[in-house]
């Protein structure tokens, strides 16, 4: 269905259902209680914390039925809010080079500070640098 992996359609589920969500409301879902309702908001409302503790181990457990559910609601949902969706997934692409970018200059500071032929400013500089980049990717 698709070549991302099972973390990345979890997280493109969870932005896809906030987006489904900010678009209704309680009254317009037929048949969901409000306690259901309230429990699922919570989770939206927290997933970007939680996510970074859900281990790869754990991701993993999950077996090939419950990925390609995770990979068909994603698909579903999509059809669902359209023009919307397309906004999210150019979202997305924005964040991976993002983090791709990030992730790159880090490593090339990572590999001048192997440098021992670095003055204590040039230091200063990288660790200054790499600093700001890890507050960015945060």
């Amino acid at each position: 269905m698709t070549d991302r992996s099972f973390r990345e359609n979890l997280d493109l589920l969870i932005k896809l259902f906030r987006r489904l969500k900010s678009k209704s409301s309680l009254a317009e879902i037929q048949g969901i209680d409000k306690a259901f309702y309230q429990n699922f908001e919570y989770l939206l409302n927290n997933y970007e914390m939680m996510k970074d503790q859900i281990s790869e181990e754990l991701l993993d457990k999950f077996g090939e039925p419950v990925k390609g559910m995770i990979a068909g609601l994603v698909e579903q949902l999509k059809e669902e809010l359209g023009e919307d969706a397309v906004n999210i997934m150019e979202d997305v692409k924005v964040e991976e080079n993002f983090t791709n970018d990030t992730n790159k200059s880090l490593e090339e500071i990572d590999e001048m500070l192997k440098k021992t032929d670095l003055t204590e400013e040039e230091i200063d500089l990288l660790l200054d640098r790499r600093s700001k980049l890890m507050k960015q990717k945060e």
